[in-house]
């Protein structure tokens, strides 16, 4: 029996820093102890380091010599940071201890990536990586394409060959009620540990989506409330999505809002109907 799931807005906060250069989120990722945030900013060379509330951590925030940065994921032992970088379609490597920059993995250099390749060959240059995470039961990492099509991809632990895809499109269950299908894009990742899932972000659905790429089969369609009325306007622009598997919250950061939302995820057999329209 699948789980009908809610989302419970639990607060938000305002996370812009002119003075530091936090003006346009882009990413989100949670540590391992889920006591801190790490994010990015569009047009800074900075990787934040955010408590739960969303305020700046200084000592721990660090300068790096890449722009451009759009997903995050913090690996099983918290030692290194992996960005996906849209321009150029690559993975970069980053110690958190000593904040330098290990390694970038263009995509098109893995093993396996001529199956994918006609994605990539004339696509958009905005509709490339968006979002990253880890699979902490196998350290596999799955990467997503924005748009044009919404492509999600796993690759192995040394982010060495890509392992498989899937289209995120209708056949595997992501559908809006408000946006045809090949308009939906996709913007965010992070990893369920707890149910071997994903969360993916819609930007223009202001959305999540709960997707089992085992089974490739959407499991439910969230919409994200901007205040706590269900029924009010929905986060605009959510780029980044950080999961914490130990208390069942979800994080999301909105570019446009400048906003960190805090969300508690409910099982509710009933209430949840409303959410996972369009989805089966």
């Amino acid at each position: 029996m699948s789980r009908k799931l809610q989302l419970e807005l639990l607060e938000h906060h305002p996370i812009r820093d002119a003075a530091s250069g936090l003006n346009e989120p882009s990413g989100l990722a949670l540590d391992r102890q889920g006591t801190s945030l790490y994010t990015v900013s569009d047009d800074t060379r900075i990787i934040f380091n955010l408590d739960l509330q969303g305020r700046i951590i200084p000592n721990s925030s660090f300068l790096i010599n890449v722009k451009d940065l759009e997903g995050l994921a913090v690996t099983a032992d918290d030692k290194t940071i992996l960005a996906v970088q849209e321009e150029s379609n690559s993975i970069i490597q980053f110690d958190i201890f000593t904040r330098k920059e290990i390694q970038q993995i263009p995509l098109a250099t893995l093993k396996n990536y001529d199956q994918i390749a006609v994605y990539f060959t004339h696509a958009d240059q905005n509709k490339g990586l968006e979002g990253i995470t880890i699979n902490f039961n196998n350290n596999h990492i799955f990467i997503v394409k924005e748009g044009a099509p919404g492509l999600l991809i796993e690759l192995d632990a040394e982010c060495e060959t890509i392992i498989n895809y899937c289209k995120l499109n209708e056949k595997y269950g992501f559908k809006h009620p408000r946006i045809k299908s090949e308009k939906l894009d996709f913007s965010g990742l992070s990893y369920d540990s707890t149910s071997d899932t994903i969360w993916i972000t819609s930007d223009k659905g202001e959305c999540l989506f709960h997707f089992n790429f085992n089974d490739k089969k959407v499991l439910s369609r969230l919409d994200l409330p901007r205040e706590s009325d269900t029924q009010s306007k929905r986060v605009t622009k959510s780029e980044g999505v950080a999961f914490d598997p130990n208390n069942q919250r979800l994080y999301i950061v909105s570019e446009r809002d400048c906003e960190l939302y805090i969300y508690q995820l409910h099982d509710h057999n009933e209430a949840a109907t409303n959410f996972d329209d369009g989805c089966q």
